[in-house]
C-alpha cells in the first residue's frame, strides 16, 4: 500500500511525493487504510445506536411558506447490511407541536426481490415494495442510507479506477483535500482530512421524493474504533443549502446477526409478502370499499383517499401517500372501473407525507386540483427534475408522453356530471394546516377530511376537531358519515359526540 507524506511545494503543504497532487482514488484507498483495511473491506454489516439529533424538511408548516419547524429525533438506531443490500431505521420522532411516534423503516429482502417493512407504533406491521417506504428519520428513505453509507462509498472510490486530482477546499473551517469521482451514475466529491487520512464529508446529488434532485452534503465526524473500524458518530446532512438532519450517536456494532434480525418479515405478514411480489415493481397495501352508492373508500396501512365514481370518470380526494400507493391504487381503479379515467385528484393540504403520491397521480394524466394557497408547494413537487433514479412522472416527460396538470381553486369547487357531484371547500384559521380542503359528497352526505379526526378510533376533543364541526356548521353541509385520511370511515355523530359542547360555542 502507498503511503503519502506531507512535503513542502512553492511553500504549500501537500500530499505525495514530488508535488503532483494526489488523485481521488488514492486517497480513498489511503482513507478505507486508516478506517481499518482489511477489516473494513471483510466488513458485512454495522449498526449506529442510540442516536440523538434532528430531521428538518419535514414539511409540516402550519401556514404555507413559513419556516419547517425541525424535529426532534431520539434513541435513534441505523442498520446497515453491506452484503445483503439492506438498510433499517428505528426512531422516536417528536414536534414542537406535540406529535410523537415510534417509527421503523426497512428496506429488505424477500428470495430475490427487494421489499419494505414499516412499523408505526403499536399498529401490526406492513410489507410494501421499497418505493413504499417513507421516512421522518435522517433520510426519506433507508434506501438512500444505504446508498449514502461512507463505508461504501469509500470502498465503491478505492477500487474504481479515475485519474481525477485533488484540490484543497475547506470543509467546517479547516482546509482539507477534496476530489470528485463517478460512482454508480452518482459524482460524489470527497474531502479527506490530510492528518487522519479519514473523509470528512462529501457531496452528491440526492433525489428526494418531494424535493427532487437536490445537491446533499454530508459532514462526518467523531469517528471512534468499533472493533477494528472507525465509523463516523457525528453526522450532519444539508440538502438544496440547509439543514436537512443530524444525528450524534451514543455507540456501534459491526457484524451482529442478532441486529439482522430487523430484516426478518414477520410469519403473520407472509400473505401481503405474496402480494407484494405477484404485484411487480410498486405495490403498498390498499383495499377499495364502498362507502355510500358510487362512493368508496380507499384504505391504506396509513393514509386513506376517497373515490368518488361519475358518469364518465373517477376523482380521488387525497392523492396517495407514496409512489408505490399511487400505482397500486390506480391498477386497482382500472380493474374496478374499467374505462373509466381518473380525471381528478383533489388535495387536502401540502404535508408532505399527503402529497408525496401526487406525482404518481399526474404521471396518470390526471389534473390535480388544490387551494390556490397550496399552489407553490404543489407546483414546485410536480415540476421537480426526479433522475436518479427517474420516477413515472420523469419517465414520461422525457419520452413526451401526456401527464396530468394542477388546477387551483379559492373558496369552493365543485366537480359535477350526470346527477353526482363532488363539493371541494377551503375552510381557514385550522390550528393543523391553514388552509385545508375538506371534500364532501351531497347525495349521500360522505364528508371526507385529513388529520382533523380520526374516524371510528374513539378519538376526543382536539383544536382540529373543533374546528372541523365549526367549518362543516358554518357552511350547513349535512353529513351522515365522516371519512379520514387517517382512522376509518363513521358515523358524523361520532365526530359531534367528540367535541361535545366545545364544538357548539
Amino acid at each position: 500500500m502507498r503511503r503519502l507524506g506531507l512535503v513542502v511545494c512553492a511553500g504549500l503543504a501537500v500530499y505525495g511525493a514530488g508535488c503532483s497532487a494526489p488523485s481521488t482514488r488514492e486517497l480513498a484507498q489511503d482513507a478505507v487504510q486508516a478506517m481499518g483495511g482489511e477489516r473494513v473491506r471483510n466488513l458485512q454489516s454495522y449498526v449506529m445506536k442510540d442516536g440523538r439529533g434532528s430531521r428538518s424538511a419535514l414539511g409540516q408548516q402550519v401556514r404555507t411558506g413559513e419556516q419547517d419547524p425541525p424535529a426532534t429525533l431520539l434513541d435513534v438506531r441505523e442498520t446497515i447490511d453491506l452484503a445483503g443490500n439492506r438498510a433499517a431505521f428505528d426512531y422516536q420522532i417528536e414536534t414542537s407541536a406535540g406529535f410523537s411516534q415510534h417509527r421503523q423503516e426497512v428496506l429488505t429482502r424477500q428470495g430475490d426481490r427487494t421489499v419494505g417493512l414499516e412499523r408505526v407504533g403499536n399498529r401490526p406491521p406492513a410489507v410494501m415494495s421499497a418505493s413504499g417506504l417513507f421516512s421522518w428519520g435522517t433520510q426519506n428513505s433507508p434506501g438512500i442510507a444505504l446508498k449514502r453509507s461512507v463505508v461504501a462509498l469509500a470502498l465503491l472510490a478505492a477500487r474504481t479506477v479515475s485519474s481525477n486530482t485533488t484540490e484543497r477546499r475547506s470543509l467546517s473551517g479547516r482546509i482539507q483535500r477534496f476530489g470528485t469521482m463517478s460512482l454508480g451514475g452518482d459524482t460524489v466529491g470527497f474531502y479527506f482530512d490530510p492528518d487522519s487520512k479519514l473523509i470528512t464529508g462529501f457531496e452528491t446529488s440526492d433525489t428526494e421524493t418531494i424535493l427532487g434532485d437536490v445537491r446533499a452534503q454530508y459532514i462526518l465526524e467523531d469517528y471512534r474504533d468499533v472493533s477494528g473500524v472507525k465509523l463516523p458518530h457525528k453526522i450532519t446532512i444539508r440538502k438544496a443549502g440547509q439543514h436537512y438532519a443530524d444525528v450524534h450517536f451514543a455507540s456501534a456494532s459491526i457484524d451482529d446477526p442478532e441486529a439482522m434480525r430487523i430484516f426478518n418479515v414477520p410469519d403473520e405478514a407472509s400473505p401481503e409478502t405474496d402480494r407484494v411480489l405477484a404485484f411487480g415493481a410498486d405495490y403498498s397495501p390498499l383495499r377499495l370499499m364502498p362507502v355510500a352508492n358510487r362512493v368508496f373508500f380507499a384504505q391504506a396501512y396509513s393514509h386513506n383517499s376517497l373515490v368518488v365514481e361519475f358518469p364518465t370518470f373517477l376523482v380521488l380526494v387525497e392523492a396517495p401517500y407514496t409512489e408505490a400507493q399511487s400505482k397500486t391504487l390506480v391498477k386497482l381503479l382500472a380493474s374496478q372501473f374499467p374505462g373509466k379515467p381518473l380525471r381528478y385528484a383533489a388535495v387536502t393540504h401540502p404535508h408532505f407525507d399527503h402529497i408525496g403520491g401526487v406525482r404518481g397521480i399526474v404521471a396518470q394524466g390526471a389534473t390535480i386540483i388544490a387551494a390556490r394557497a397550496h399552489e407553490a408547494t404543489l407546483r414546485a413537487l410536480i415540476d421537480a427534475q426526479h433522475s436518479n433514479p427517474p420516477d413515472d412522472l420523469a419517465s414520461k416527460r422525457s419520452t413526451g408522453r401526456q401527464v396530468g396538470s394542477l388546477q387551483t381553486f379559492e373558496e369552493k369547487r365543485v366537480i359535477t356530471e350526470g346527477g353526482q357531484s363532488l363539493q371541494l371547500y377551503v375552510i381557514k384559521g385550522s390550528p393543523h394546516v391553514d388552509s385545508m380542503v375538506i371534500a364532501y359528497v351531497p347525495s349521500t352526505r360522505v364528508l371526507f377530511q385529513s388529520d382533523l379526526f380520526f374516524p371510528g378510533t374513539g378519538g376526543g376533543s382536539t383544536p382540529e376537531a373543533e374546528h372541523l364541526l365549526k367549518s362543516i356548521r358554518s357552511l350547513n353541509l349535512r353529513v351522515d358519515r365522516n371519512a379520514g385520511g387517517h382512522g376509518g370511515v363513521n358515523v358524523f355523530s361520532e365526530l359531534v359526540k367528540a367535541v361535545g359542547s366545545a364544538g357548539t360555542n
